[in-house]
């Protein structure tokens, strides 16, 4: 199960970094201070079952709500 955790992540990262137009050092840092690393691994088995579009407004959702998005 760790493979595909780390497959759905690598994917939502790699849209996050698309859509807000950031290099991955500071899309990184965004999810490590804002635990969206740790909320796609521990929400895994919901997650998974949505799409990626609906994972990525999800996490935007919540950095939103943490005020690291305007």
């Amino acid at each position: 199960m760790l493979n595909e955790v780390l497959f759905l992540e690598a994917r939502i990262f790699a849209e996050f970094v698309r859509k807000f137009n950031i290099k991955p050092k500071e899309a990184n840092r965004v999810f490590e201070k804002y635990g969206i690393w740790t909320y796609i691994e521990e929400c895994y088995d919901t997650l998974h079952m949505n799409g990626d579009d609906y994972i990525l407004n999800d996490v935007e959702h919540i950095l939103q709500r943490k005020g690291a998005l305007a």
